[in-house]
């Protein structure tokens, strides 16, 4: 039985394993069909919605991304399902993927909503690798776990962050980084961080400049869009910032190394 895409989308949404069942036959070329198709949907609408902050480049990120996530990604992901006792052969387990990323590509475009498709696309791709290689859904769940929880745990262990890269945005770290580029971040406490002054007074250099480049959000607030920028100097509580304003806690001066003026400088 050919199911249409619409089908497909229903079933996988809301009756995964009667849909994997009647998809048990398809091919990986079948598969793949499908997921592109959705993905460049989702492509598309993530584009627009940050279009305004990323462009282009956010229809850009979410299609090659959804690609690696899941074809390469799927490499990974068979090595668990073989030790765990799968045996239905890998264009099963690329099948569970594509057909279980299914909610992230409906609705993972929506702000307010992604977290609900990761969680939704984790229970799919479970009852996927379920259905179509017959295992447990324990060990079908534990396959997932140990594929995502391994790849995060091993760069934390190395940063002592989960998030460890962030991407260049903007042109205020000229010519220094450029947008685009991808950053390794480590957290403070694995590291020494080194201002600008220190830096200058040391010959170290970061990045062709004096000092580290730091991340980090405008006066703490969550809701602020990091920045990354050099840190030009150190400050206490009450010293007197960048035009005039005590210091209302103590904190690193910062500067983008393509900017004429501290960020701070606005503060007044």
């Amino acid at each position: 039985m050919v199911l249409s895409v619409v089908e497909k989308v229903r079933g996988f949404l809301f009756s995964p394993a009667k849909t994997f069942d009647v998809s048990n036959d398809d091919t990986l070329g079948n598969a793949a069909q499908y997921f592109i198709a959705l993905l460049t949907i989702c492509a598309v609408l993530s584009g627009v919605v940050g279009w305004r902050d990323h462009g282009v480049n956010m229809f850009i990120l979410v299609f090659i991304l959804g690609i690696i996530g899941v074809f390469i990604g799927g490499l990974w992901v068979h090595l668990w399902v073989y030790l765990l006792g799968g045996r239905k052969g890998i264009t099963q387990t690329l099948k569970a993927l594509t057909y279980g990323a299914t909610p992230g590509c409906v609705l993972g475009w929506i702000p307010i909503v992604g977290f609900v498709a990761v969680v939704w696309g984790f229970i799919v791709q479970t009852v996927g690798i379920r259905q179509l290689h017959g295992l447990p859904t324990r060990s079908a769940v534990l396959v997932l776990v140990l594929a995502i929880s391994i790849p995060l745990s091993v760069p934390y262990a190395a940063t002592g962050t989960w998030r460890i890269g962030f991407a260049i945005e903007s042109g205020s770290m000229a010519p220094n980084m450029h947008p685009g580029d991808l950053i390794i971040v480590v957290a403070p406490h694995r590291t020494s961080i080194v201002t600008y002054e220190d830096g200058k007074m040391r010959d170290y250099v970061s990045f062709h400049e004096y000092g580290d480049v730091i991340t980090y959000r405008p006066n703490g607030l969550s809701s602020a869009t990091p920045l990354i920028h050099r840190a030009m100097y150190w400050i206490e509580k009450g010293e007197e910032m960048p035009g005039g304003m005590a210091a209302p806690h103590a904190g690193y001066i910062t500067k983008g190394d393509h900017n004429p003026s501290y960020d701070q400088q606005s503060l007044q």
